[in-house]
């Protein structure tokens, strides 16, 4: 299933991401966070001064040239997380193809 987010630090980022059904976003979103991979995409960097938030949105609110970070994501989880974490991010995020 198709996911809109946004997500906002200093500034905002639209993205999409393939989720299993069921697959919860925040705790997806909460686990790649603390990930330097994550930082490669979709932060500032200044997570530390400045409060993040994420949400799921209306998929008109995205731009045409708006990427879809799903294998980006499983990637970040496949080198940096492992045990729960890893199993959580993977399963939760629809590998292609």
């Amino acid at each position: 299933m198709k996911k809109s987010v946004m997500y906002s630090e200093t500034r905002t980022w639209f993205f999409e991401l393939d989720m299993a059904e069921g697959a919860d976003l925040d705790e997806v979103m909460s686990v790649l966070k603390g990930t330097d991979g994550f930082y490669r995409y979709v932060d500032d960097g200044t997570s530390e001064e400045i409060e993040c938030e994420w949400s799921e949105v209306p998929e008109d609110w995205r731009g045409k040239g708006d990427p879809d970070y799903t294998e980006e994501f499983r990637e970040v989880a496949e080198k940096e997380l492992d045990g729960k974490e890893r199993h959580m991010v993977l399963s939760a995020l629809v590998k292609k193809g």
